[in-house]
């Protein structure tokens, strides 16, 4: 778990050194921010909509959830770190975006905003997804990582589908979210043991989705493949023969695709670490003490 956070701090800083800090850095990055013009604006307002209707609400409902899940297994203090990590990603998110402030080495588009590294919107998402997964037990494990594996692709897409920032920013909110939730979690299995009640989990769900989910949807590399195909069909499909040629579709398609699969990857490797079973007879991986009888 601490390699996945050494990993993740290292992209952090390698994102800033070279987009934030270099010339070639910010006109690739203004270049592809101002290539989702080259797509049709009927394609990009449902990701504008999508930003503004999903962040607050979003991460208020996983926060909510997240406790209320781990009170029921009798594992607060599960809960209380896991969201004392989506708390701490928030405080830093704002802390290193008054910070970091962007120089003007190139003609920067919006070069009013120069303060957006890293995103506090994909900071916050990834936050609370990551606490979610790291929160449930295995079992519920192996249906809720696909799961944010996909909404974190999903939004990190609208955010710069919208325009809201550039991909930079984005990635450095995903990168940010996994060194705090990696950190976290890594303490809370070295310094306690878990003592939880049962999932709960219905024997049907078990039984006739397990293994179809355990096979295909917990297959990264088959995952990560698909929906970057979708990405590239979808971006193709939505462009816009009118745009401006200045307008870079190609490397809009580019860091749209690498957001998605860096986004799907980061859950993905949280969620193996922390133990996803493969297969029904597999045993819980996590380092934590296996279930007590239930209280």
């Amino acid at each position: 778990m601490l390699l996945l956070a050494t990993i993740a701090a290292a992209l952090l800083l390698g994102l800033y050194f070279f987009f934030v800090k270099t010339a070639p850095g910010q006109r690739f990055d203004d270049l592809a921010f101002e290539g989702r013009k080259a797509t049709r604006l009927a394609a990009r307002r449902p990701a504008t909509f999508l930003v503004h209707l999903f962040t607050v609400p979003s991460v208020v409902a996983g926060c909510v959830a997240t406790a209320a899940y781990t009170l029921r297994r009798g594992n607060w203090k599960t809960g209380a770190l896991a969201l004392a990590s989506v708390a701490l990603t928030l405080v830093l998110a704002r802390l290193l975006k008054g910070g970091l402030i962007r120089p003007e080495l190139v003609d920067l588009a919006y070069a009013s905003s120069r303060n957006t590294f890293p995103s506090g919107h994909a900071a916050a998402v990834v936050a609370v997804l990551l606490a979610a997964v790291a929160s449930c037990e295995a079992n519920l494990r192996v249906y809720l990582a696909p799961a944010a594996a996909l909404l974190a692709a999903g939004y990190m897409a609208a955010l710069l589908g919208s325009g809201w920032h550039r991909q930079s920013d984005v990635l450095a909110g995903l990168a940010l979210a996994v060194v705090v939730a990696a950190v976290t979690t890594a303490a809370r299995l070295l310094l306690f043991e878990d003592t939880c009640s049962a999932s709960g989990i219905p024997e049907w769900l078990n039984e006739h989705l397990a293994v179809p989910v355990r096979l295909g949807l917990l297959q990264p590399v088959r995952v990560v493949g698909v929906t970057s195909l979708g990405v590239v069909a979808l971006v193709l499909l939505i462009q816009n023969p009118t745009s401006n040629e200045r307008h870079s579709l190609l490397s809009f398609i580019l860091v749209v695709v690498a957001c998605c699969i860096l986004g799907m990857s980061a859950v993905f490797v949280f969620a193996k670490i922390l133990g996803c079973p493969r297969s029904l007879n597999e045993q819980e991986t996590e380092t934590e003490t296996p279930y007590p009888k239930a209280r």
